[in-house]
């Protein structure tokens, strides 16, 4: 024990304390767990059952991210494929007045996306309407980046035809943007109140900055793209502690994988829990589960 300690892999919480692992000793755990862990047939079982009745890629999110809270005991989290990369199959502009615009935008793998977005300039709805048709039309299967950087390109032909069109796609691409190209409407949080389960292991304060930026839903997106900005090559991947770059919330690891829509794009969904997590049981339910989502929603 001594010698463990003094290589950095147990520590302990004060003198009179037993030695507890330390981040370094659960990296050292995690990195030699087998590369392979099957979640067990019950649980599979409650997952297919759970995930049936499912119709839409947006219920398929939301159910996933309860099922990692319920399985895990911890906090869930689905994070939609980032919509500026996203194939398009609809889209529509309804004029809501004031200025105010709300796009909704179907992708080629089903998932729903009402955005609102602010315009200097008024629009007709009859204009909007043509818009959303010519868009349709002329651009299915592209993504929002490779329609903007086209009409760029038909503007300098006909600017008078498409800058009213480019102004609408521009200022809907910005906001995108703004929100590190996932919309924060599209994050799936469930289980924050399992994290109260765990105040034996987790102290109090990091709890609380970790639900301000549940609530923060912006802040949080930050730092999970962080984490999995280089996991998208499949697997799962695991963040442990001061891993994360956020001192606050150093008590906590992350645990996500990816999942692919027909249209090529990723998303990711993961728990967030302790240190101390049962990190077996979550590698195996977040690989299985990005397995079956990726499978389900291309379905």
């Amino acid at each position: 024990m001594a010698e463990l300690e003094e290589a950095g892999y147990l520590t302990h919480p004060h003198t009179s304390a037993g030695r507890v692992p330390s981040e370094k000793g659960f990296r050292f755990y995690v990195d030699n767990l087998p590369d392979q862990i099957d979640v067990d047939k019950a649980s599979e079982r409650h997952i297919a059952q759970f995930l049936e009745d499912s119709d839409t890629p947006e219920d398929l999110m939301s159910r996933t991210s309860f099922l990692l809270s319920q399985i895990s005991k911890n906090i869930g989290i689905v994070i939609a494929p980032p919509l500026a990369t996203t194939q398009l199959k609809h889209i529509e502009f309804l004029d809501l007045g004031d200025g105010k615009i709300l796009v909704i935008f179907v992708s080629k793998s089903g998932l729903l996306q009402r955005k609102v977005v602010r315009l200097k300039d008024a629009y007709h709805q009859t204009e909007l309407d043509r818009a959303g048709r010519f868009l349709v039309e002329r651009f299915n299967g592209r993504t929002l980046t490779e329609i903007r950087n086209e009409l760029l390109r038909m503007l300098e032909a006909e600017r008078s035809i498409y800058d009213r069109m480019l102004k609408l796609i521009t200022m809907w691409h910005e906001t995108l943007d703004t929100e590190a190209a996932a919309g924060v409407e599209n994050i799936y949080v469930q289980g924050t109140v399992n994290i109260l389960n765990h105040t034996e292991s987790v102290n109090i304060g990091p709890v609380r900055e970790l639900f301000r930026m549940l609530e923060e839903k912006g802040r949080l997106l930050k730092i999970l793209n962080e984490c999995i900005a280089y996991s998208r090559s499949g697997g799962v991947k695991i963040v442990i502690g001061s891993e994360l770059g956020v001192p606050a919330i150093r008590d906590f690891t992350v645990v996500t994988s990816a999942y692919v829509a027909q249209d090529s794009t990723a998303g990711f969904l993961g728990i967030i829990g302790p240190i101390r997590m049962e990190y077996d049981r979550a590698i195996s339910t977040v690989g299985y589960l990005g397995r079956l989502v990726s499978q389900r929603i291309n379905a």
